[in-house]
């Protein structure tokens, strides 16, 4: 056994012909002034589609949205359930809730970084995917700029996409987007690595974007979160007070995300995963790949799968929580890293 840096292969557009069936008719509730033909060039229909679906660019009026959710186990069962609820006025003035049955947390987004009050603890990674897709589902123009995209024709079970997959920078990284063959539509957004689609339905207009009334994230063909959007509205005048932090609110540490051509961490220390037995005795083999915050002490923390064999993955959690590394720095401050590990259990090995 040992540790790895290569990367899962998962084709996400032949993950998108098993979903189909999630998917609503796209019939949103407003005339849009969409063009007659889709752009046939991938960086221009990105480009399009984001002007559509994002609510989150600079020159977008303020607004305030509520959502509930709910978190499923494999079974369908509801493990979770909570609001959502936003107020934004531009990328530095926003206040985001999350309530659930046992905590509350509110992000206040200010000129100096994001404040957090309530909990401390990061949300489950898929609760952050629910404010993504119904307000920042697509590349910013900044992002798409520096983006190599394809575009691929897909229909399947009736339904037509045109998918956008991001090729370069990261390709590993990247993401699928799958549009409405006829509208610069958000249906489907699928990420390289993960066995994750996120599903856009009962699409509808607000200031003239478009905004998924239902969305439901399906893993492995199976629902493990559903959310429902209850009301989206102009924020006219605003309330300054609407924005302004409580007096617990603490600046949370800066995070990056570890890309091509940035330094790795240093790894001071780490210990190797035990192969369990029963998995190396029916001969169970391959990479565990796990998402991970490194903290600005060098911990791992907030740990979660992406993908891997499921009788390994908890030995590769064991031993990745132990690890230890360097401190990283970026212009001399101690910041917090996203970053995947990847942990290879070889027979034999």
């Amino acid at each position: 056994m040992r540790k790895t840096t290569f990367v899962n292969a998962f084709t996400a557009r032949t993950a998108l012909f098993c979903i189909a069936s999630f998917i609503a008719a796209a019939t949103p509730s407003f005339a849009q002034d969409a063009p007659t033909a889709l752009p046939a060039d991938p960086k221009e229909l990105m480009l399009l589609a984001a002007k559509v679906n994002n609510l989150t660019e600079s020159d977008m009026p303020p607004w305030h949205l509520k959502a509930t959710y709910k978190l499923l186990d494999e079974k369908g069962n509801t493990t979770d359930q909570g609001t959502y609820e936003e107020s934004w006025a531009s990328p530095t003035k926003f206040k985001c809730t999350f309530t659930g049955a046992a905590y509350t947390q509110t992000d206040y987004g200010t000129d100096k970084g994001v404040l957090r009050s309530g909990s401390r603890q990061d949300l489950a990674e898929l609760l952050l995917y629910v404010r993504r897709e119904f307000a920042n589902g697509l590349p910013s123009k900044q992002e798409i700029a520096n983006e190599t995209l394809s575009l691929q024709k897909i229909e399947t079970n009736g339904t037509s996409l045109s998918c956008l997959h991001v090729t370069a920078p990261i390709a590993d990284q990247g993401f699928t987007y799958c549009l409405d063959a006829n509208k610069p539509i958000l249906r489907i957004s699928t990420k390289v690595g993960q066995p994750l689609q996120a599903i856009h339905n009962r699409i509808l207009e607000f200031q003239g974007h478009s905004i998924a009334g239902d969305l439901d994230f399906i893993r492995d063909g199976k629902p493990v979160l559903t959310a429902h959007l209850e009301n989206i509205e102009a924020l006219s005048p605003l309330n300054e007070a609407d924005f302004t932090p409580t007096s617990d609110a603490v600046l949370l540490p800066r995070r990056v995300r570890i890309t091509a051509g940035m330094p790795a961490p240093v790894l001071l220390k780490h210990q190797f995963p035990l192969y369990p037995a029963g998995a190396k005795r029916v001969g169970v083999a391959g990479t565990v790949v796990i998402r991970v915050v490194i903290d600005i002490d060098g911990r791992v923390s907030n740990l979660s799968i992406v993908s891997g064999p499921p009788e390994l993955q908890q030995a590769a959690m064991d031993a990745v929580r132990t690890w230890q590394y360097k401190p990283y720095l970026m212009n001399g401050e101690p910041v917090e890293v996203l970053m995947t590990i990847h942990v290879a259990f070889t027979l034999g090995g």
